[in-house]
């Protein structure tokens, strides 16, 4: 396995004092983090020098112009037809990726010279492919010599007569590929052996010209994000073009910085750091090959290479697990398996990635005999053909299926194939659309070369019925590049696959149209079922695996429902009939080129193995496996769904989140209607339950059903349902009946896509012999519908000032009350029927009211946008209640100030510099417009436009879109520290809850903010607000909990609690609700202090970095505070959680590993550094105990940033007048004086005394006890 950046760090805990340990925890927080140092980079480049060696001499590495020449050298020294020489492509840099073919019968080379793709020479039947892969990172040299060194033996050897030789290049076909990478080979260094830090990233040449891990940049089926961009990698694209139109059987990566082999999988969907053990269906067979090659290598076999840095490090019969070594997303070696025929480990030659010339001769030593072993072993397993059985030819794409083995692979152009196991007794299916699938059982496999089994399969019979329906178009129906009134003669070539498809049929089916039309598909999975079986989608497009700006992306589900399967077949059809008509068929074409279009075929595949063919009204599999119905189980707009959710649901629902799906439909059985939203209302009665975009769902609605004569006509299940009828085949979803926590209706409400629901027939699970006749009924309908994805409006949301796409900008339509927001490049669609619009695209801030205001969020740190996960964030919220917006005019105050005083003083530079600080100063900008100035006991303007109060708005339901804002883009995020409300009506600090509840967790550190707050407030702390209209109340410490002072459920601060992992406390920061503007100076000056001491605060508690033995950060750990508060690690590996002084537990939970204990005590003043350390083995330094915890009683470190100049001033300024409330800077002289007296370095304190050291110099600072 190649070493990387990403992989395991340099040291090991274990291995060092503990003094040093806490030392290098200063210098690993560097996101950019210290590599493996086997793994790290080189500096320099070296050149070649000397005279061109003889034939068997090993003085030097071979440098550009070399190595052609020692290929051609190597070719010449077999007899004529043995050998090949080819390039599959070039490097960034257009250096030649030459291959070396050796085989016997091979025959004169091509007049077209040594590149393209027939320069290799046609394939041999039933002659198994090897390939062996070299200097993939450019630094990881002893590859790159050692395969030409096998090149000129294996040609020599068969010149001279060596049996064993001789046998294995006549029945095998080998392919060496010395150099993946020879940009990087041109910049390493020789004698560099990556045990250093090695100059800045991509001196050492590991990566290619573009920087890029070559071993990092293969699609992966684990992957955490965008699949990777191959044009960054021509060598990767070169290397996966020419997989693809190869078969091969066994690979072999090499690599250097230890010696192992290394095999599938190499990453895990954890992406854990290391000690994963990411099993393959394969993994005993792996495990063979992985010996195979290390038991005959002198070193390998021992386990113990003893590399430098790693002296200890073992791996038992010298072979490991990928993933369980290090995880490595994105690698070759797995892409191998999962996406082509082929078996491939890594190998690992040298613990010197790159040693002196002169060891090359001891490193050809060392791994000749197991480069040789390795090719022989392609001959294991299981080998023959699938042919016709009428015709006698062979079936090229067959597939080969192994049962209990959950891998299958396909046959060769001509129907060969080899299927690499190890000593048994199975049996082997070979399959192909067309035929009947054949199975022979009990097949031996003995040790040695493979058992030989033919399969001749018979061809099945089956009426094609011809397409004799004309595409019907109106005024509303999208006709994509078919000139009107062209009638082709063309007839598209119709499915043959009309049969049940069981999860293991289905899945032989998708992976063959994967592999037969890869330009056009990609097969992922958004996860497993509750029986871990895949949730296959299948995307079709002109350009799979990337998202094309301007083009819509469409998606059908089927099989939600297990016992409803006609969704699953007809979606598995419609794969066929895309990948069959593409490129001939002009309505496909421009389909497919004009759509990105996603197919589910099966939600629920546990339920459908439950199912029973017939069945009609039973519901038998209908739910999943742990027996809840699928379409009962979003969240809903109505109704509490408290069924937990199920893990096909959760990853259908981040699939949508994922992709701006525009148009969807979710297959389902039991009636023949299109339902469309919504499916049920607030009463939970059959009623009419109309969407905004009622006439858009009729019109798509009726796009499908018109198509299907037997639909259109309304009544479906007449034998059934006689009473039951459809206008025209549609129907609104509560009309028919109520369906809460439907998954139409959460499409609509939480994403861009607009779903409907269609039933396909009264039988729910039909015979086998009648899934033509649907295929027939439906065909037209299911493309017809897809064209709707063209309707309406589309186009994009530009940034005026450099063009750039904008990211979740909204899109409203006058007088439809359901805006949609832009995908990652400013590209939107907008479906609508045919009229005239007004359109308004809107972006920055958090969202919009509910008039669609915007809600406001200014970011104020000295790197606004990017994310510091080290350091505290802090939120303050203002105007939920739009009639006390007292506190937008303090939070505005707040920025002014923050703003104004950086780089001015020191103090407040220093805040701003370890802070992320978020204000939205008005959350309820609908509200505040309404209320009147010195109004102070009014409530008009409290609620929103809607008339709902927006602090019992904050739950899982959440209905109004300025709550919806806030939870989704702030609270949900859950990485704020504190969070501070402002509002008005009285003089006090509330803490949580606001609803009425037994206990409270965490009440004393809540109380300790909340009193923080009061203290540093000149009269708060005295409890008597003196309220006009409650002169007589009595606040003790001007603090109380939420429920005492006015119990409501769905307040902010117990969602942002319970929720969002962090403290809130609500602040009324005055008697009236809406103050003159002449009280403002003095209302800021009364809470400055007490703003400023939450910024202070934030910075105190415990500051926490958790990793593991090696080193590497653990993120999304769970850290649990006295059994209550809980918190997550960020990206790093970062917690900071605010707790009141004293001793507090913490646990510390990870994937894993083992819980572990432990105890910190809190100071009054500074915060209090943690560092945990999960243990595999449960040792460190010797001693049996599972978690180190470094406890610091001084405040944390300074990071060195270079702190930009904040532009959030300019904002703040451009609206800073409305309705005579006006900026308080047009009334302070004093807050002038004393910002210029703070700026020429004089000790008047932002804060009293107890929060400043006044033994400072002129650095003075906010934070106290700085040790």
């Amino acid at each position: 396995m190649a070493s990387g950046w990403d992989a395991r760090p340099p040291w090991r805990p274990g291995r060092l004092p503990l003094l040093l340990c806490m030392l290098l925890l200063l210098r690993l927080r560097s996101p950019a983090r210290a590599a493996h140092i086997k793994k790290a980079e080189a500096t320099t480049t070296t050149t070649s020098s000397g005279a061109e060696a003889d034939e068997g001499r090993f003085d030097r590495y071979y440098h550009e112009e070399e190595l052609g020449s020692a290929l051609r050298e190597a070719a010449a020294a077999g007899p004529p037809g043995l050998a090949r020489l080819f390039s599959i492509g070039r490097s960034v840099e257009g250096r030649p990726l030459w291959v070396l073919r050796l085989t016997a019968g091979l025959g004169p080379p091509p007049p077209d010279g040594d590149e393209g793709p027939d320069a290799a020479g046609p394939l041999l039947p039933g002659r198994p492919q090897v390939k062996l892969v070299g200097n993939m990172h450019g630094d990881e040299t002893v590859s790159r010599q050692v395969l030409v060194y096998l090149a000129r033996e294996l040609a020599a050897g068969y010149r001279r007569g060596d049996p064993r030789l001789v046998r294995l290049l006549n029945t095998t076909d080998v392919y060496v590929l010395p150099s993946l990478n020879p940009d990087g080979f041109e910049r390493a260094r020789e004698g560099d052996c990556g045990l250093g830090d090695g100059g800045p990233p991509g001196a050492s040449g590991r990566d290619n010209s573009r920087g890029r891990d070559l071993n990092r940049s293969f699609p992966d089926q684990f992957s955490t994000g965008e699949p990777p961009a191959l044009d960054d990698v021509p060598e990767v694209r070169a290397l996966i073009d020419w997989i693809r139109r190869n078969k091969f059987v066994l690979s072999g990566n090499l690599h250097g910085g230890s010696v192992v082999a290394s095999y599938p999988f190499d990453d895990s969907p954890e992406h854990e750091a290391t000690g994963v053990y990411s099993k393959t269906s394969d993994d005993e067979v792996f495990k063979y090959l992985a010996k195979a090659y290390a038991s005959n290598h002198p070193i390998m076999k021992t386990g113990t290479p003893h590399c430098p840095g790693d002296e200890d490090e073992t791996f038992k019969d010298g072979i490991t697990n990928g993933a369980h070594w290090y995880d490595v997303e994105g690698g070759m070696q797995d892409y191998n398996y999962v996406w082509a025929n082929c078996f491939e480990i890594t190998l690992e030659l040298s613990c010197c990635k790159y040693p002196p010339a002169s060891q090359l001769r001891q490193e050809w030593e060392n791994n000749r005999e197991s480069l040789i072993t390795l090719i022989e072993k392609v001959h294991i397993g299981v080998k023959g053909f699938v042919k016709d059985l009428v015709t006698g030819s062979g079936l090229e794409n067959a597939t080969i299926s192994v049962a209990g083995i959950n891998h299958n692979i396909t046959t060769g152009r001509f129907g060969d194939f080899h299927r690499l196991l190890l000593p048994g007794t199975y049996n082997i299916t070979a399959a192909l659309t067309g035929y009947m699938p054949l199975t022979v059982n009990n097949i031996i496999v003995k040790e040695g070369p493979a058992a030989k089994v033919n399969f001749s399969l018979r061809p099945t019979v089956t009426s094609v019925i011809s397409d004799t329906t004309d595409v019907v178009t109106a005024s509303t129906v999208a006709i994509l590049n078919i000139p009107p009134g062209t009638q082709s003669s063309h007839q598209p070539i119709q499915p043959k696959d009309f049969h049940h498809h069981h999860f293991p049929d289905m899945e032989i089916f998708l992976r063959r149209f994967a592999n037969e039309y890869p330009n056009i598909t990609r097969l992922y999975s958004l996860g497993k079922s509750v029986e871990s079986r895949e949730l296959y989608v299948m995307e079709i497009s002109d350009n799979p695996g990337v998202h094309e700006p301007g083009e819509p992306e469409f998606k059908y589900i089927g099989n939600m429902h297990g016992n409803e399967v006609v969704g699953r077949e007809l979606l598995l059809n419609l794969i066929e009939y895309l990948c069959k008509n593409f490129g001939t068929d002009p309505e496909v074409t421009d389909l497919v080129q004009s759509t990105r279009i996603h197919l589910m075929p099966s939600m629920n595949p546990d339920g459908y193995e439950k199912a029973q063919e017939g069945d009609s009204v039973s519901v038998i599999g209908r739910n999943n496996s742990n027996n809840f119905d699928l379409n009962r189980n979003f969240p809903d707009q109505f109704v509490q769904i408290t069924d937990p959710t199920q893990p096909e649901t959760i990853a259908v629902m981040s699939w949508m989140k994922a992709y701006p799906f525009v148009l969807s439909a979710n297959l389902h059985g039991g009636s023949l209607v299109v339902n469309y939203p919504f499916d049920d209302d607030e009463q939970g009665v059959a009623t009419y339950s109309k969407s905004p975009d009622d006439a858009v769902f009729q019109q798509i609605a009726l796009s499908y059903s018109k198509e299907n004569s037997q639909m259109f006509q309304g009544r479906p299940c007449k034998n059934m349902y006689p009473n039951e009828y459809f206008p025209h085949g549609i129907t609104n979803g509560a009309s028919w009946y109520n369906v809460p926590g439907g998954m139409q209706d959460w499409n609509y409400l939480q994403t861009n896509c607009f779903e409907v629901t269609i039933e396909l027939g009264c039988v729910k699970y039909p015979f086998e012999k009648d899934l033509p006749k649907f295929w027939e009924q439906n065909r037209r309908s299911l493309i017809q519908f897809m064209k709707q994805v063209h309707q309406g409006v589309k186009g994009f949301v530009l940034d005026a000032t450099d063009g750039r796409g904008i990211l979740n900008a909204t899109i409203s339509v006058a007088e439809i009350n359901h805006p949609v927001t832009t995908y990652k490049t400013g590209d939107y669609w907008r479906l609508l029927v045919p009229g005239t619009y007004k359109i308004t695209a809107s972006a920055r801030g958090l969202g919009q009211s509910a008039e669609y205001r915007h809600i406001w969020s200014l970011e104020i740190s000295n790197k606004p946008n990017v994310s510091e996960p080290e350091e505290p964030k802090i939120r303050f919220v203002a105007g939920i209640h739009g009639n006390a917006p007292v506190g937008t005019e303090l939070l505005l105050a707040l920025a002014e100030f923050l703003c104004l005083n950086y780089k001015r003083n020191p103090a407040l530079t220093q805040l701003v510099d370890r802070t992320r600080i978020v204000i939205v100063p008005s959350l309820n900008p609908d509200g505040r417009e309404r209320a009147q100035e010195k109004d102070c006991t009014s409530k008009i303007g409290r609620t929103n436009a809607r008339g709902k109060d927006l602090d019992t708005d904050f739950t899982n339901n959440a209905s109004q879109p300025e709550t919806k804002a806030i939870i989704e883009n702030l609270i949900q995020r859950q990485d704020f520290s504190l969070s501070v409300a402002l509002d008005g009506g009285s003089v006090l600090v509330t803490y949580p809850y606001d609803k009425p509840v037994q206990t409270v967790e965490n009440k004393e550190t809540l109380k300790h903010l909340a009193s923080l707050y009061a203290s540093n407030h000149p009269s708060m702390h005295l409890g008597q607000p003196g309220c006009p209209n409650k002169s007589d109340e009595n606040i003790p410490g001007g603090v109380m909990r939420g429920a005492e002072w006015h119990s409501h459920l769905g307040s902010m601060k117990d969602y942002s609690v319970t929720y969002g992992h962090c403290p809130e406390i609500t602040v009324y920061t005055s008697c009236c609700y809406f103050p003159s503007a002449t009280q403002l100076p003095s209302l800021w000056a009364e809470n400055r202090k007490s703003l400023l001491s939450m910024l202070v605060e934030v910075h105190k508690g415990v500051h926490g970095f958790v990793k593991d033995k090696t080193g590497k950060p653990i993120s999304k750990a769970v850290i649990v505070l006295n059994e209550g508060i809980k918190v997550h690690t960020k990206e790093g590996g970062y917690f900071h959680v605010l707790l009141a002084p004293g001793v507090h537990n913490i646990n510390a939970i990870a994937d894993g590993y083992q819980q572990q204990h432990s105890q910190v005590f809190v100071h009054h003043d500074a915060a209090s550094s943690v560092v945990i350390v999960f243990d595999t083995d449960n040792r460190i330094f010797g001693l049996p105990r599972e978690l180190v915890v470094t406890v610091s009683g001084a405040t944390m470190s300074a990071l060195i940033l270079t702190a930009g100049i904040i532009w959030c001033i300019c904002s703040i300024k451009s609206n800073r007048h409305k309705d005579g409330f006006h900026r308080l800077r047009q009334h302070h002289d004093e807050y002038e004086d004393e910002i210029r007296m703070m700026s020429t370095g004089s000790k008047k304190s932002l804060l009293s005394h107890e929060f400043q050291d006044e033994t400072d110099t002129e650095e003075e600072t906010l934070y106290s006890s700085k040790h």
